[in-house]
């Protein structure tokens, strides 16, 4: 393998990568949205706040990795198309859309309960 295609390998590795940690981190938080859910409906409403922040710290790691390849692509660097980052992003903002409905969820319950 000549060095060219190293490097090759290497970008699609790193991409590669970049894909899966997007994905976990999001996947990651995606079920922390739904605990959260779970604890606000039991009335745990602290422990419900606390988790919303995990989530809410997941889910930034995953927008700062998709926010390392736009900036590596607005630098002239070759992306490229993959079903991979799609997928990642795709995770990724359902997610993000996920968290808001959770949080006007997580009102609702509290409203509901006389607690909001």
């Amino acid at each position: 393998m000549n060095t060219e295609e190293q490097g090759a390998n290497n970008e699609k590795l790193n991409l590669e990568e970049a894909c899966f940690r997007i994905i976990a981190f999001s996947g990651e938080a995606f079920a922390k949205l739904m605990e959260a859910l779970k604890l606000c409906r039991n009335d745990d409403y602290a422990g419900a706040e606390k988790t919303m922040e995990e989530a809410s710290d997941l889910l930034n790691q995953a927008h700062n990795v998709h926010t390392e390849l736009l900036v590596k692509e607005a630098n002239g660097e070759e992306i490229g198309y993959s079903v991979l980052l799609t997928h990642a992003q795709d995770n990724m903002m359902n997610t993000i859309l996920a968290k808001t409905f959770t949080e006007e969820m997580m009102e609702m319950y509290k409203a509901l309960k006389g607690r909001g």
